[in-house]
């Protein structure tokens, strides 16, 4: 099994949580990702973006609420978000896991 570097098994990059995108990864809603790639989300059966900025790259899945902005803003397929940049907001969302609202990121802007 080769990890998202094309590394087997020779490390953890690609597997751990730091990955995935996350609230404290956005400092402002003028960082700019790019989507370089797109999988399926197996665990939650959504796409996938592969973003990169400063040559870090990340995984972010697409909830519902952004799927609908991606699709709103005109982009007819997920694959056609390769090429794309993509830019976030910070807010607060209810998490029925956590039964309370939780910082959460949504898609602000697609260029």
């Amino acid at each position: 099994m080769e990890n998202e570097q094309g590394n087997e098994m020779n490390s953890w990059d690609g597997f751990l949580g730091s990955a995935f995108l996350g609230v404290e990864d956005v400092k402002t809603e003028q960082d700019v990702f790019v989507c370089i790639g797109i999988e399926m989300d197996t665990e939650n059966h959504r796409p996938m973006l592969i973003l990169e900025k400063d040559n870090v790259k990340q995984k972010y899945s697409l909830n519902v609420t952004n799927s609908n902005f991606v699709k709103d803003a005109g982009i007819k397929s997920p694959k056609e978000m390769v090429g794309k940049k993509v830019f976030f907001r910070k807010t607060m969302a209810f998490s029925p896991s956590a039964k309370k609202d939780v910082p959460t990121l949504r898609i602000s802007k697609i260029e």
